[in-house]
């Protein structure tokens, strides 16, 4: 019945989309993309005679989630060609990789779709980074009896997939060979609903940003604005983060401000302009800028490498529906501050917060209330430390979720 339900539910969804899509710039771009992408798929898969191993990824940050495996599969298997394929249109339009020889839209989850584009790929193993559970793709990689990873998963009690009424939800699980899952509750969690084809290997985004910290790329520019001074970088800002970072500003001329908002709108970047003073866009900055209080960031890809510029980082979405990645800021030993109303599904965050190295906050009062506390030297570098030794203790994940892939093939 509800296999049923579902199907029903994409069926209408594969009706209207094109008429939403009229009024919805994301739902265009979602619609536009997937248009023509099986035909898309058979004809860039023609020639090609490699083995493939197919990696889902719903958006840019489950992919850099991913990368370390890539990179390491890529080291195990060599030959073989790596086809990504991603449910949002801003992962798809962000990531350009050379480690990727395949990129395509993941086409909504029907029978007839999966069937099609599995056939089209034939791939020889699949990996499903985190949260990703397509029901008529697991099941049709089952039935071909393709070796299937989740990597990177993690659980909480609150999903269907641990109620009573979740037993078609528990059903998909049992398409994977295998799970590779970030902490000891999402084994037990596993464990609980009969599933013991698990292990824990951490977090695979700890191996990402240490990659990204030994990255040389400089931005000569901004560090000339920076001026030697204390910098706060404000990254991923969403709107609903806007009254608390405004008030930041406002409240602390002595810092530098970067601000790089998480979509980059032009209507955004007018109302931090017209919310800050002593302000400029990155793409304006010119050597007589550099006495400016706040540089607006108005392109994208900079954030991850910007952060080794910061003394303190506000890392936006903790108001909304879930902070970004505060490991990017983190792996520089940078304190961390974001919303207190979304971050607790969030490990890394809670883990943080607990050494006193993240901070929830609910206003700007309480950032400078940690700031004062931090301007203790000893304070500061006991703060910094910990942080360190928390990223450097969960390195090595990618290592080990290559490591079960490699056991469970040789099977």
């Amino acid at each position: 019945m509800r296999t049923f339900f579902y199907g029903t539910i994409l069926f209408i969804t594969q009706i209207v989309l094109p008429l939403l899509a009229l009024f919805n710039k994301k739902l265009k771009q979602f619609y536009l993309g997937r248009k023509g992408i099986l035909t898309d798929l058979k004809h860039k898969l023609s020639d090609n005679t490699s083995p493939i191993i197919w990696v889902h990824c719903s958006s840019v940050g489950e992919f850099e989630q991913g990368l370390p495996v890539i990179e390491k599969l890529k080291q195990s298997y060599k030959g073989w060609k790596v086809l990504v394929t991603f449910f949002s249109p801003s992962g798809y339009e962000a990531v350009n990789n050379e480690l990727i020889d395949f990129k395509f839209y993941l086409p909504l989850d029907t029978a007839s779709n999966a069937k099609e584009f599995i056939d089209s790929m034939d791939p020889k193993m699949a990996l499903f980074v985190k949260y990703e559970f397509w029901h008529n793709y697991l099941k049709e990689l089952k039935k071909r009896e393709v070796l299937v990873f989740s990597v990177s998963s993690i659980f909480r009690p609150t999903q269907i997939f641990f109620k009573p009424f979740g037993k078609w939800n528990r059903r998909i699980l049992k398409s994977f060979s295998y799970f590779m899952v970030q902490d000891d509750r999402s084994l037990v969690l596993l464990d609980s609903i009969g599933l013991k084809n698990a292990s824990v290997t951490g977090d695979t985004r700890f191996d990402r940003v240490l990659k990204i910290k030994e990255d040389p790329t400089r931005f000569p520019e901004i560090e000339a604005f920076c001026q030697h001074k204390k910098v706060f970088i404000v990254g991923s800002l969403r709107p609903e983060d806007d009254t608390v970072v405004f008030e930041l500003v406002k409240t602390h001329p002595e810092l530098k401000f970067i601000i790089a908002p998480h979509e980059i709108t032009e209507k955004h970047m007018l109302k931090i302009e017209q919310a800050t003073e002593s302000n400029i866009r990155h793409s304006s900055l010119k050597d007589t800028d550099n006495n400016r209080h706040v540089l607006i960031i108005d392109s994208i890809g900079k954030l991850s490498r910007l952060y080794r510029l910061a003394d303190f980082a506000y890392v936006g979405g903790g108001f909304s529906d879930g902070i970004h990645n505060i490991l990017e800021p983190a792996v520089y030993s940078i304190p961390v501050f974001f919303g207190n109303k979304y971050y607790l599904k969030f490990k890394e965050a809670v883990d943080l917060a607990s050494l006193d190295g993240a901070f929830p906050v609910k206003n700007a009062m309480q950032i400078s209330d940690v700031l004062n506390k931090l301007g203790d030297a000893e304070h500061l570098q006991q703060t910094k430390k910990s942080i360190e030794n928390y990223v450097n203790t969960n390195r090595g994940a990618a290592e080990k979720v290559v490591r079960l892939i490699e056991k469970t093939v040789e099977k």
